[in-house]
């Protein structure tokens, strides 16, 4: 009997601590854990004005209409991002709290539109963590929250290619000079233009170092034949083309 007793106990302890929280989560139109982690994954973009939402539901479990806040706590940010928070209304990135509640009635659910995490990477890549919590006003104890990792990495080489404007050199042949008018997205960090001969040894590095220009560079100093020059964004190679040098 007492064993029962005891076993009883447990389970209305074990009961009390799953459903007695007040606010619950759903991401997706599934439940998530308080706590969780979420990722969003996507490319660097050439719009500045590109962001990536983070949207979830928040979950009134209890019988009682709630008046709930929204906070949000930057864990490792992006140098150049920028994000900030959407509860209701949307706010500055240095408001870090919504200044009002929004009331959810009793064992409702936030409309889709009521919270948005929004994260602006501006041509920046990298891993920005941010949290957000929701809480009843004026009993930051009775909250749910979730991490969000937006994960923004480089364009591939390929589309920014296609992204971008690359002459031919000129003249080809080259007798003394060549030369190469090139216009860049805003994601191409590094861009150069190495020359090889025909043995596959580089014999000249040309840095590109503005998203637009002209890259003139000497042949004078090469033997009479024939080269080749590859493109390379962002340390990956892009293309490669053939230059004719006469003496």
């Amino acid at each position: 009997m007492k064993n029962i007793l005891l076993s009883l106990v447990f389970t209305f302890i074990g009961s009390t601590i799953l459903f007695g929280q007040s606010l619950s989560l759903q991401w997706d139109g599934e439940q998530i854990a308080d706590g969780e982690t979420v990722y969003i994954y996507g490319e660097l973009s050439d719009d500045q004005f590109a962001e990536y939402l983070a949207n979830v539901q928040v979950k009134n479990n209890t019988d009682r209409d709630i008046a709930v806040k929204a906070k949000r706590e930057d864990i490792q940010v992006v140098e150049g991002s920028y994000n900030y928070l959407c509860w209701v209304t949307c706010f500055q990135p240095d408001i870090l709290i919504s200044p009002d509640a929004y009331t959810i009635p009793a064992g409702e659910m936030t409309p889709e539109e009521t919270f948005g995490g929004h994260y602006g990477p501006q041509g920046n890549a990298g891993t920005t963590i941010v949290k957000y919590t929701f809480f009843k006003d004026g009993d930051e104890t009775d909250a749910v929250s979730f991490i969000v990792q937006f994960v923004v990495t480089p364009s591939s080489v390929d589309d920014i290619l296609a992204r971008s404007n690359f002459s031919n050199a000129y003249p080809n042949p080259a007798t003394a000079q060549a030369a190469i008018d090139y216009q860049f997205p805003s994601d191409v960090k590094r861009a150069n233009l190495t020359l090889f001969n025909m043995l596959g040894q580089a014999v000249k590095t040309v840095e590109l170092n503005n998203n637009r220009g002209r890259a003139v560079f000497s042949v004078n100093d090469l033997k009479e034949g024939v080269y080749f020059y590859s493109l390379f964004i962002n340390d990956e190679l892009a293309q490669t083309k053939k230059l004719v040098v006469r003496k």
